[in-house]
């Protein structure tokens, strides 16, 4: 349950990464797999939107730059 509830907030916190993923998975349903049972698009769209947070969440995680945490927590 800790592995969904890590991958429901990597989706809501990078929304831009996760609805360019589930466009490119939708893309892909229609044009490279060609798919024709809904069931089979909505599913590669949502891996689509998961891997798409998770390519935004490494990217936005470099070194030193500024997160939530670090703007809103309280200077020592």
């Amino acid at each position: 349950m800790n592995q969904v509830n890590t991958q429901i907030s990597k989706l809501t916190s990078n929304p831009i990464g996760s609805i360019a993923g589930a466009y490119a998975g939708y893309y892909v349903a229609k044009n490279l797999v060609k798919s024709q049972q809904m069931w089979m698009t909505i599913a590669i769209s949502v891996v689509g939107a998961i891997v798409g947070a998770g390519v935004q969440s490494k990217m936005g995680a470099k070194k030193g730059m500024p997160s939530a945490t670090t703007i809103t927590a309280p200077a020592k």
